[in-house]
């Protein structure tokens, strides 16, 4: 019997042993990151060629095949779209225990096209709402992206690099074309403060960082308050990324979760208890959302699992933050 036991101890050992070496292979790799850095610390240079780069998307031809689709920018909305349904229950991406994988990935596909299909060399920028809760409407990064909506308008944006920008997806899964709108909520705006900050950054899991974070609308917390402060088409679940703001709010979400994570490899793999792969039950039953968790992006990049997406230096990704 004791000596099953020490070999079941061995075994153990040898299985973690195993883990941490090959984390520690897939880390070595990744020995220049990118840094990713807040929008404020920009040239203007360096903000006039992102802004060339997301207009260049929104000129390419769409390559997914997805319907509705016209720019290569709008592959990404599509893709968006088509696993967001939340009203007909059929939601892969928020309702779901993979919230924060998937828009980690699909963070970075957005990055990947700036770069591969339009030239984008510059550092990758996020907003840090903190600094702008309860002011979002005299922001400087919202500033520089055009700005709130015009009410004489319907709330359209007329100002910027996206001025009368046309948009092809939503509002839900309707789809009406019509220009960008944002219409800045400064009480959602406030959740991008300190004490929600803290919330989010104090839990001890992943599944209470999601809660802390908020998920839907309809609660409170940094990632609703993100979308409800701006407004407009950032509101609407099903096609949020309509607006190139997105990208600007969810790569803040992404820091948060790279901030918690830290170097805390119970963190960094932290999988338990954070909710099932589907919104809907299937016939078989619900499956918790693990490693093997496939996320999907309509061939823009390729499939990966929830595994490849836990660490930001991990030989998928090798980025991280400059603060």
């Amino acid at each position: 019997m004791l000596a099953t036991l020490s070999k079941l101890s061995l075994l153990v050992l040898a299985t973690v042993q195993l883990a941490h070496s090959l984390a520690t292979s897939r880390r070595s790799t990744c020995t220049e990151p990118s840094i990713r850095v807040e929008w404020n610390t920009l040239t203007e240079d360096q903000k006039a060629a992102y802004f060339a780069a997301e207009l260049c998307l929104f000129a390419a031809p769409a390559k997914t095949g997805i319907p509705g689709v016209v720019s290569r920018y709008d592959d990404l909305v599509g893709a968006h779209a088509q696993q967001a349904d939340l009203q007909d229950n059929n939601d892969f991406w928020h309702a779901t225990g993979q919230f924060v994988h998937v828009h980690r990935y699909y963070t970075y596909a957005h990055e990947t096209l700036l770069r591969t299909e339009c030239g984008y060399t510059g550092p990758l920028p996020y907003w840090n709402e903190l600094a702008d809760a309860g002011k979002f409407a005299t922001s400087p990064v919202l500033l520089d992206f055009g700005g709130n909506g015009s009410e004489e308008d319907d709330w359209a944006v007329v100002d910027g690099p996206f001025a009368n920008l046309t948009r092809y997806f939503g509002y839900g899964t309707t789809n009406t074309k019509h220009l960008l709108t944002r219409r800045v909520n400064e009480t959602a705006s406030l959740e991008a403060g300190q004490t929600y900050v803290d919330t989010v950054l104090a839990q001890e899991t992943l599944s209470g960082f999601k809660t802390a974070l908020g998920i839907f609308m309809s609660q409170s917390g940094v990632h609703p308050g993100g979308h409800l402060g701006i407004g407009g088409d950032v509101r609407d679940y099903v096609t949020s990324p309509n607006d190139p703001m997105f990208f600007m709010h969810h790569g803040y979400m992404d820091y948060l979760w790279w901030k918690w994570q830290g170097d805390n490899k119970t963190r960094i793999n932290d999988l338990n208890n954070i909710g099932y792969e589907t919104q809907k039950e299937p016939s078989t039953g619900y499956v918790e959302t693990s490693g093997d968790t496939v996320i999907y992006l309509f061939d823009i990049l390729p499939d990966v699992t929830v595994a490849d997406v836990l660490d930001t230096q991990n030989g998928l990704f090798c980025y991280t933050y400059a603060t």
